[in-house]
């Protein structure tokens, strides 16, 4: 029963999520792990998102619902402090897990004490559960999953599993002031306490439905805001690792690693982003992960003098 001492709590946020969500309850019920509970928070959904939920018998769930719409931070955050798991599985209400994801991971974790994170690859699905053209592959070197979260967010929330023990100790929380980007930041936290490690299998079926026209309108009345919270998690991210740049160099590097996307629009922007990559990578210097460091800071530049302008 939900409440009771098991070995993983999966944490389900859900805001108006009525058309998918059965699917993903039923991928947790699947599991060919059978010591689990879930965890489903609605967010104050206005669909009937609560009558399919209500629809799942199994007393492994737990249901809980917000008074008024938060925000998925907070609620994740409030399945969190619900769960009793030793291991926390997160979930999205329209993603779907494969049958053999928790007994994967758990026996990943169960053997891999040195690790507090584990998560594997990610396919894209659309409405109907069709498979679509982005795969996501999993990084297995904690060290390189590390030097990578400096740059972007390299981890399908939906397949990591972690350590609640290692969050509760480090209090990691999910942040609420990041505009749905709270998951890239509690990586980069989890990455600063601990080790992340990536399995080569398929660990997420991830519904693709950012196209649609509600995401269209937000993206465009917040872009600016989201824009500023990005450059924040970059900042933070460098200051958690142990770099650190002037405001001008930031400048740079926020903006040739811009969320969306950048194109250098001549030599002086190239030569500005090259004197970056260069301090960052004498930086590395006698850090552990140097030699990964040192690797994204290369690909990183390389990337972004072949899409440039400057060839065209």
């Amino acid at each position: 029963m939900a409440g009771d001492r098991v070995k993983v709590s999966v944490i389900m946020p859900s805001y108006n999520k009525a058309p998918y969500i059965g699917r993903s309850i039923e991928s947790v019920i699947n599991q060919t792990f059978a010591d689990w509970e879930l965890i489903i928070v609605d967010d104050a959904s206005t669909d009937n998102s609560m009558e399919v939920i209500a629809g799942y018998g199994d007393g492994r769930m737990k249901v809980l619902r917000n008074e008024k719409n938060m925000g998925i931070a907070y609620t994740r955050n409030r399945a969190l402090s619900t769960a009793a798991g030793e291991y926390i599985a997160v979930l999205d209400a329209d993603d779907i897990s494969p049958d053999y994801r928790f007994e994967h991971e758990v026996d990943f974790l169960e053997k891999r004490k040195d690790i507090s994170v584990v998560y594997g690859g990610c396919q894209e699905i659309d409405a109907d559960d069709k498979h679509g053209k982005l795969y996501i592959s999993a990084f297995h070197n904690p060290s390189f999953v590390k030097a990578n979260l400096l740059v972007r967010d390299v981890i399908p929330n939906g397949s990591a599993m972690y350590r609640k023990h290692f969050a509760e100790k480090h209090n990691i929380r999910y942040r609420e002031e990041f505009m749905g980007m709270d998951d890239y930041l509690f990586w980069i936290e989890c990455a600063a306490c601990g080790r992340i490690a990536g399995v080569p299998e398929t660990m997420l079926y991830w519904r693709n439905l950012s196209d649609n026209a509600t995401a269209r309108s937000v993206k465009e009345e917040n872009g600016t805001k989201r824009e500023k919270k990005y450059c924040e998690i970059h900042g933070e991210a460098l200051r958690r690792f142990g770099f650190s740049l002037d405001a001008g160099e930031l400048e740079i590097y926020n903006m040739c690693l811009a969320e969306g996307g950048y194109r250098l629009s001549n030599s002086n922007e190239a030569e500005g982003f090259l004197r970056v990559m260069r301090k960052l990578c004498g930086q590395a210097a006698g850090k552990e992960e140097r030699a990964e460091y040192i690797k994204v800071f290369r690909r990183e530049f390389g990337r972004a003098l072949e899409k440039s302008y400057i060839w065209d």
